[in-house]
């Protein structure tokens, strides 16, 4: 694996899922997932937010949230994101992106448990999203009307697979777009150019806007809360070279001091396996 396309979500299925069998038998549904979480604002306040998702959920996992699930379930989904394309009838380019799920758990309790208040620490959802991998475009940075700092980012991740009919291996490539806010959005439009490797973490967000002809439009983006610049050699540790201690010698000041034998550092754990309690 050279990229990464991951992303976390624990939500309330917002209707009821409909499962639908495709030509060759596959069972295949979309869910619609309503997630809820606190986050910092490009200002420092602390906010509530909602955000909203497609999750297409294949084969096993789609029949048994098809079997188990009914609108109001809370789920958790960890999947990929995945942008579909296709030409609208007006010959315009259209997209659409939602999570592909790999793993889904059902949170329901068997008993009624009350929902606590949004504003509650331990209540709310998870949207979490992380891609690695190459910035496909120079930053592109502006102002707000607000003066806030913002910067756009193209991030391109791959995956590999094996098609289950044929056996063949395939590959595609996924494009993703990333909004950073404030100082972390200057550093980045600074430092970090076109084909660097980039590791993202933040959240999924859906927006929507009209145009001026009254057409509704919608965009996904990763909005960042932390950024790595990957690829950086650590010259410290770099071809085995151990460092040289040096100190004063009160009798020849000028003359550097002999290299120090660095003891080997052995990481073992503290825990013993006749401690563990089963």
């Amino acid at each position: 694996m050279y990229s990464l396309n991951h992303i976390q979500i624990i939500g309330h299925l917002t209707e009821n899922p409909e499962v639908r069998q495709l030509g060759n038998g596959t069972s295949v549904c979309d869910i619609n997932i309503k997630s809820v979480g606190k986050v910092v604002k490009e200002n420092g306040e602390e906010a509530i937010l909602s955000s909203y998702h497609t999750v297409t959920v294949w084969r096993k996992l789609a029949e048994i949230v098809g079997d188990y699930c009914r609108a109001g379930s809370q789920i958790y989904v960890s999947g990929r994101i995945k942008t579909e394309s296709w030409e609208g009838d007006n010959g315009q380019k259209r997209y659409k992106t939602k999570v592909i799920a790999d793993e889904i758990i059902l949170l329901d309790s068997k008993k009624e448990v009350a929902m606590l208040p949004e504003s509650s620490a331990i209540a709310g959802g998870l949207n979490q999203a992380e891609v690695l991998g190459n910035l496909t475009r120079e930053p592109e940075i502006r102002q707000t009307t607000s003066g806030q700092t913002v910067a756009n980012l193209g991030i391109a991740t791959n995956r590999r697979w094996q098609d289950r009919t044929t056996n063949e291996q395939k590959e595609e490539t996924e494009f993703h777009t990333v909004v950073a806010w404030g100082a972390l959005a200057q550093e980045i439009a600074d430092k970090m150019k076109t084909g660097e490797k980039i590791y993202v973490r933040g959240r999924l967000q859906t927006r929507s806007w009209e145009t001026p002809d009254g057409e509704k439009r919608y965009a996904t983006e990763i909005t960042a809360d932390h950024v790595l610049q990957l690829g950086a050699k650590n010259l410290e540790f770099a071809d085995g070279a151990a460092p040289v201690a040096k100190f004063k010698n009160t009798d020849q000041d000028d003359q550097p001091a002999p290299a120090v034998d660095i003891p080997e550092i052995k990481y073992e754990s503290d825990i013993k396996p006749e401690d563990l309690p089963f």
